[in-house]
């Protein structure tokens, strides 16, 4: 009996290679080995080896003696022997590359692609990937590439919703410090003191515990409460001129002496003092013709909280159906009811009263028939820019009373809009899953599925309870017992805890089986 050696291995391509020293006295038995695992052959199982084998070489394209159509060179028995793609080469021979080259085009979507990938990784050269990511080969890199591109489109993709969610909305509405007359009105406690005057919102909750007036005229603390959550306008009054000086020249009002003409008298009952200069000749400040330029504005600023803000409605409401001289001018808001007062009291015949252009008192006494913003008739007023200034720094100082509130305008509620838009869409798309998920009505059962299906369990300490559990399981899948195959690894001969027996042992036991 003569010794044969066969070796053999698989390839990464599923192929079997073969080559063996000899093919005499293939019906004797014979000593393999494999993978250093020694197995002793009969003569029949030798038999089949080498047919086994032969079929192997003529799948190749060879004939038994491995040799191919057209070459008459055998395959060298020893010294130059060659097992096909192994590794096994002979002396002197490079290394065989059985690797099938396919030439695909690259499409113009993969190119745009591929483009994108370089803009959005430039950053990371190959060199450094090869050295740091032991990235050699060029597909490995475009592929990690790649990835890192889809990263970064998702982190893009992120800013841009968290610019609409919150962004967004603050740049098509910025925040604003604003209150209405009714906020300003719930500051009306002795810690927390709002009051509004000319448009403005001031909190004067620390000033009103400061010493003020005279000895002779003390303003007590309570006295200023009185303020507390209201306009005070009417508690200072600017004189005409010092509002005006552009409109009314000094000869017109040497001592500072003409006031308005309040529309409501009563609101001059609502205070108990009001700041005019020399009704206290006793008092510094009082006497000084600039009093409100030089001590109220620049002590009140300090307490400046933004400004006065009213409903276009509610402003359009005071025009059509209330007849007064409230008007929008790019989105200020003014009010003219005190002008138009003083130009009609009877004891005010003089023209000097009537210190604004003629334009804007036809413009405000339009009876009802104008618009209340009428920002476009003032810019078509024909004027010289120089009055344009004039007549509206008299009309800030005198008239002003705040702005168009807009925090509930489309502009300002968009992102509120869109936002419940999205939600409705998902909420629309989980209403029709639902839906779609009823069942009305009887209805057969439906086929088993026709596909194959494969399920692996891996088993390693569990219980026999855990195990029939699982098996029962995946033994009642609606797939037909023809194509359904349960895998069942047993990883070791492990005896878990608790158990009598090993997992192995406890399986076979499940399935009925005695080895």
């Amino acid at each position: 009996m003569e010794d044969h050696e066969w070796t053999g291995s698989l390839s990464h391509a599923g192929d079997i290679m073969a080559s063996s020293r000899s093919h005499n006295n293939i019906n004797s038995s014979s000593s393999t080995n494999i993978n250093g695992l020694s197995l002793t052959l009969g003569p029949l199982q030798a038999n089949n080896m080498a047919s086994a084998s032969m079929r192997t070489l003529q799948h190749y394209g060879m004939d038994a003696t491995g040799s191919t159509p057209g070459n008459s060179s055998p395959l060298k028995a020893n010294s130059e022997r060659t097992a096909y793609n192994t590794g096994a080469i002979g002396p002197g021979k490079e290394k065989p590359v059985h690797e099938t080259i396919e030439d695909v085009e690259i499409t113009r979507t993969r190119r745009a692609w591929s483009f994108i990938t370089w803009v959005l990784t430039w950053y990371l050269p190959s060199p450094f990937l090869n050295w740091c990511g032991r990235m050699k080969r060029s597909d490995v890199r475009m592929a990690w590439r790649e990835k890192v591109a889809i990263c970064v489109i998702i982190f893009f993709i992120w800013c841009v919703l968290l610019f609409v969610i919150i962004g967004l909305g603050l740049i098509l509405c910025p925040k604003e410090y604003v209150w209405t007359m009714e906020d300003i009105g719930v500051h009306n406690a002795p810690n927390d003191i709002y009051v509004a005057m000319r448009g403005k919102v001031y909190d004067i909750s620390e000033f009103v515990n400061q010493k003020h007036g005279l000895s002779s005229y003390v303003a007590s603390k309570d006295l200023m409460l009185m303020y507390a959550g209201q306009d005070i306008n009417a508690s200072f009054p600017i004189a005409i001129r010092t509002a005006c000086p552009a409109l009314v020249p000094q000869k017109a009002d040497p001592k500072y002496s003409m006031y308005l003409t309040a529309a409501d008298p009563t609101t001059l009952q609502t205070f108990p003092f009001t700041h005019k200069v020399g009704v206290l000749p006793s008092s510094k400040e009082l006497s000084n013709q600039a009093f409100y330029t030089q001590y109220v504005l620049p002590t009140m600023n300090q307490f400046k909280k933004g400004d006065v803000v009213w409903n276009y409605d509610w402003v359009n409401n005071m025009h059509k159906d209330q007849g007064k001289y409230w008007r929008i001018i790019n989105k200020e808001i003014f009010n003219l009811d005190d002008y138009f007062a003083t130009i009609d009291w009877p004891g005010n015949s003089e023209s000097k009263w009537r210190f604004l252009n003629n334009h804007i008192e036809n413009i405000f006494d339009d009876k009802g028939a104008g618009g209340t913003d009428i920002t476009d008739v003032w810019e078509k007023i024909p004027w010289s820019q120089q009055e344009r200034l004039a007549n509206y720094n008299c009309m800030k100082n005198l008239f002003y009373v705040g702005k168009v509130d807009d925090r509930h305008s489309v502009r300002c509620l968009f992102t509120n809009y869109m936002l419940l838009a999205f939600a409705c869409v998902l909420m629309a798309i989980v209403l029709v899953k639902f839906i779609t998920a009823l069942q009305f009505g009887t209805r057969n059962r439906p086929t088993p599925p026709s596909k194959f299906v494969i399920c692996q369990v891996p088993c390693y300490t569990e219980d026999e309870a855990s195990l029939t559990k699982t098996i029962d399981s995946l033994a009642g899948l609606d797939y037909d017992d023809k194509h359904k195959l349960i895998f069942i690894v047993c990883d070791g001969n492990i005896v878990g805890s608790g158990n009598d027996r090993s997992t192995p042992r406890i399986v076979l036991d499940i399935l009925g089986v005695d080895p």
